[in-house]
Formats: structure tokens, C-alpha cells, sequence
């Protein structure tokens, strides 16, 4: 069989079980701000006024009665300025609270907890306390004393004082954090509504609704303690920096959950939103990249920031770069108490050292490797076939009359018909072959694999192919038309002993084009075997 009061005393110690392991869960978290020091205070002094308040209810006797009251006086009077504190920190004002502003907030609780403790010497905080028990229920009438009174004004002033900020700070917080916001607010408001009502003695048998209010409240801590890391920032005191910053900005928990956001990082990752708080970052990452959280985390004990650089970053068909520092965030001479993630746009950067880098190895205009890098690459194709016993062909060949195009009809045609001529060698080269300007009207291929018939037949296809084909001309009335010639060198199994080099059948292979001109242009010239082998063995 349960008391009258059984169902009351079992929702005044949930609140207070509810109380102790929250304080406890903040404490193994080690975190070591001042808003956590706040909470966890305000948690163990929830749950003595709480447990006093039980006792209290289920004494049997004046003496058990008092006692339990003097008891619960190691917590009630300190909660309310204690909960102004956390909201103050919460809301980014604790530059207000120096060591000074706290003893004297402190300064009132301990003196009405010396009142009450010493209450029977004096009577100046209750004028008499009473017990009525009738039908196994009973009833504690307290008469106020003149500190009561001034004690509860203190109370009010408090908790009322955290109300006001709440709803002074309501537009400058940050949507994501509105629940956090109103779980303050209810927080704050629920104890106030059940003060007045057990004043105005408007509660079941006089019984004080406070205790059985924080059960509610309780759960609703935890709910934004666990699930949204209500502690970890005080989202107000960095919205001025935070907030204006071009690089987004990532606070992780030490378990790797999201604790805050900059609207940078919201646009990096489009999926953040005020639900993704509380949750494991590292799921929203690998929408993006696939790198893993674990590998942007700085090891324990590091006081410089880990840095990865050129991180690529997908948003839907777009590509980004980015650079990735992550770091601890630590109290001085204390433990790590959350990370930070900064991402900073390099995409531009990234994208210039692309284009310096096919500006190195590629012809400006059109595109095909430059003379340089064709002799690197070709050099060792030739090192790579003479190896294996396969042949190499050379093709060296140059637009006939460039200089009459250029002067007659501008340079704008010249680029034309340049870009036709590698329009046409992309069409009709293999994957394999390696093709580079090699200066001015000039054009070099080097072709693995290819014997003297099929590169004069390669050729061929080639020459007919630009001929056939005509370009515009702003300066001319009618499609102009262009020929080249060339030359063709074959380096085979005949040379291997040889240890020539590209530059010594390049030579050849000119030899081959002037004779390809003088023979009347628009034709292919292949250098004698003879000639092949003398420029490998020069």
C-alpha cells in the first residue's frame, strides 16, 4: 500500500536522480568551462533541496520536519542565483560575472542558510513552524519571518532576471539554437508559476510543487544536455566573430558531435540544419568528401592545429577545395573540452596551380603539350620501345605558307588554322601517341608501335584530312583552305644497340619535311633507314 503522498514523492525523486545524473554526466565529460561548472552546481543543489523536500514530506514528527527543512536549505536559496549564472553564460555575458559579482550573488543564500539553520534562536527567517497530521496526511505551516520575505524577493528577482535576458536575447540567437533557448526559458518559467501557486496557496494540502516541477524540467535538461550539447558553447558570446567569418567553422563535442555551426559551414555543407546538433558529424562528411573525421583530428596533447590541404569537396556537380585544420579547444593548463574544424576556401588556389601546371607542360593556344614536355615524354617512350624491340615513329610537320596566311589575312587566321590542324590530329591520333607543337606552324608526334608503312599511311590520312577541310576568315570572303607536309623518321629494332636520342631523330625527321617541301609541299617524306639508323647512333 502507498502513502498519500506516494506518487508525489516518486516524481520528487526522479527530479532528483534525474538531478545526480546529470551532474555526474557532465563531470566524467571533464569539460572544464565556467558554464559547465555552473550547471553541474546547480544539478547537486537541485537534488539536496529535492531529497530534503521528500524526506520532509514523509516525516512523522516536528523534530524529522525541521531537520529535513534546515536540510533543504543546503540547496533551495543557492539555485536561483546559481540558474541566473548558467543563463548568463548561456546568453555570452559572463564578462559580468567576475569573482566579486559571484560571492556577492552567494553572499544572500548563505546567510538566509545560517538563519534557518540557527531558526529556533531567533525566529527571523520563520516566526513558527507547525505540523498538522489528520487522516495520515499531514500538513507543515510555516509563518514567515521578515527574512523570508526578503529572501523570497531575492528569489524572484532571480529567477525573473533570467526570464527577462531569455526574451531579451530571443532575436539575436541563432535559429539553430532555439531549442536550447526555450528548454532555458521553461526551465526558468515552470519554478516561477509553482512558487506563486504554493504562495497563494493554491497546491494540493500546502504541498510545494517546486520538487515535483523539476522533475519536468529535469528531463528537459538532459533532453538538451545528451541530445543537442547544450554546454559545450555559449552560442551569443561568438556571434560577432563567428558568425561574420568567410571560412566555416565546425565545433565538435570530444565524441565527434556537432555542437555549433557557422552560416559558412552551413553552405559548405548544405545538409546542416539546427537537427543536425547533437548528432555525429562524420555521416554528413561523407556526403562530401572521403576523408574521415578521424583523420582531420588532432591528436590528444597537440597545441598546433593539424593541417590538410587541397581536401576536394563535392556539393551535387560542383567541386570545391578546401583546406581542413583541425584542433583542440582546451582551458589553459586543463583537458581538451571540444574540437574545432575550420575549412577554408582554396578552390581558386587549387584551380590556378591547375592551369600554372598545364601551362608548364601544354601550348597555350591549343592545348597540345609544348616542345619541352613532348621531348620529356618522348625521350622515354623511345627508351620504353627500343626495349621492348618495337618501332617508333617520328612525324614532324609544319602548315605550308603560314606566313602568307598570317600576313594576308591576320593572325586571328593563323590561330584558326593552328586550331584546325589539332582539331584534325585529335580526330585521327591513338590514345597512345604523344602529340606537341614544336614551335610556331610546327607540329611533332611521336607514334609507339608503328612500322614505315602504317606511319606514312597515319600520315597520309592526316595530310588529306587538313586539305580537305576549310576555315573561316574574317578578312576573306571565301573558306580558306590549308595544307601541311611532313616528315617521318622510324627508330626499330635495327638500332638497338643505338643510344640516340629525340633531339638526333628529330633531326632526321626534319630532313624528311625539307624534302617534303621542295618536293612541292602537301606531301610525306619518310627518312631513309639508313638516316633513322645514323641518328640514333650520333
Amino acid at each position: 500500500m502507498g502513502t498519500p503522498y506516494s506518487a508525489v514523492l516518486t516524481l520528487m525523486v526522479t527530479a532528483g536522480v534525474i538531478n545526480i545524473i546529470m551532474g555526474i554526466y557532465v563531470v566524467t565529460n571533464r569539460s572544464k568551462q565556467a558554464m559547465a561548472k555552473t550547471f553541474i552546481a546547480m544539478c547537486f543543489l537541485s537534488a539536496i533541496y529535492i531529497f530534503g523536500s521528500a524526506l520532509e514530506l514523509s516525516a512523522g514528527t516536528l523534530k524529522e520536519v525541521k531537520f529535513w527543512i534546515a536540510a533543504e536549505y543546503f540547496g533551495l536559496p543557492f539555485i536561483p542565483p546559481v540558474s541566473l549564472m548558467l543563463i548568463m553564460y548561456f546568453l555570452g555575458m559572463e564578462r559580468f560575472l567576475k569573482r566579486r559579482m559571484r560571492y556577492l550573488m552567494y553572499l544572500m543564500p548563505l546567510i538566509t542558510l545560517v538563519l534557518v539553520i540557527t531558526n529556533d534562536l531567533h525566529h527571523f527567517y520563520y516566526r513558527s513552524i507547525e505540523l498538522q497530521i489528520s487522516a495520515g496526511i499531514h500538513r507543515v505551516e510555516l509563518n514567515a519571518g521578515p527574512w523570508y520575505i526578503i529572501q523570497g524577493g531575492y528569489t524572484f528577482g532571480c529567477m525573473v532576471g533570467s526570464v527577462v535576458l531569455l526574451l531579451l536575447y530571443w532575436n539575436r540567437m541563432r535559429s539553430s539554437y532555439r531549442l536550447q533557448h526555450i528548454t532555458m526559458l521553461i526551465g526558468m518559467l515552470l519554478p516561477i508559476i509553482g512558487d506563486f501557486l504554493y504562495l497563494g496557496n493554491l497546491t494540493p494540502a500546502g504541498i510545494d510543487p517546486i520538487p515535483v516541477i523539476m522533475a519536468i524540467t529535469a528531463a528537459l535538461y538532459m533532453w538538451a544536455l545528451v541530445s543537442k550539447g547544450m554546454l559545450n558553447v555559449a552560442p551569443v558570446a561568438r556571434d560577432t566573430l563567428f558568425e561574420s567569418m568567410n571560412d566555416a567553422v565546425l565545433v565538435l563535442d570530444r565524441n565527434n558531435r556537432l555542437v555549433d555551426f557557422n552560416p559558412a559551414a552551413a553552405a559548405v555543407l548544405p545538409e546542416l540544419t539546427s537537427s543536425a546538433l547533437g548528432q555525429p558529424i562524420d555521416p554528413l562528411l561523407g556526403l562530401h568528401t572521403d576523408l574521415s573525421l578521424l583523420d582531420f583530428n588532432a591528436k590528444a596533447g597537440e597545441d598546433f592545429p593539424r593541417i590538410y590541404d587541397e581536401i576536394k569537396w563535392t556539393v551535387g556537380e560542383h567541386s570545391y577545395y578546401y583546406q581542413i585544420r583541425s584542433s583542440y579547444i582546451r582551458k589553459k593548463g586543463g583537458p581538451e573540452t571540444s574540437k574545432l574544424i575550420v575549412m577554408i576556401d582554396v578552390t581558386e588556389r587549387v584551380r590556378l596551380q591547375e592551369q600554372l601546371r598545364v601551362l608548364a607542360y601544354h601550348d597555350g593556344l591549343t592545348g597540345i603539350f609544348n616542345r619541352r614536355h613532348f621531348i620529356h615524354l618522348s625521350e622515354a617512350l623511345l627508351h620504353q620501345t627500343l626495349e621492348q624491340d618495337e618501332p617508333l615513329a617520328l612525324m614532324l610537320f609544319d602548315i605550308d605558307h603560314f606566313k602568307q596566311i598570317n600576313d594576308t589575312f591576320g593572325h586571328d587566321a593563323g590561330d584558326h588554322a593552328l586550331l584546325h590542324v589539332v582539331e584534325v590530329c585529335r580526330q585521327l591520333l591513338r590514345p597512345e601517341d604523344v602529340f606537341g607543337r614544336y614551335g610556331g606552324e610546327e607540329f611533332v608526334v611521336a607514334m609507339p608501335g608503328l612500322s614505315r608503312e602504317e606511319a606514312a599511311a597515319a600520315a597520309q590520312r592526316i595530310r588529306s584530312e587538313i586539305a580537305a577541310q576549310t576555315i573561316s576568315a574574317a578578312a576573306s570572303e571565301h573558306p580558306l583552305s590549308v595544307t601541311a607536309s611532313f616528315g617521318i623518321v622510324i627508330a626499330g629494332a635495327g638500332c638497338m644497340e643505338a643510344g640516340g636520342s629525340i633531339n638526333q631523330l628529330l633531326k632526321a625527321a626534319d630532313n624528311a619535311l625539307y624534302e617534303a617541301k621542295n618536293s612541292g609541299r602537301n606531301t610525306v617524306r619518310l627518312a631513309d633507314m639508313q638516316t633513322s639508323k645514323e641518328a640514333l647512333l650520333r
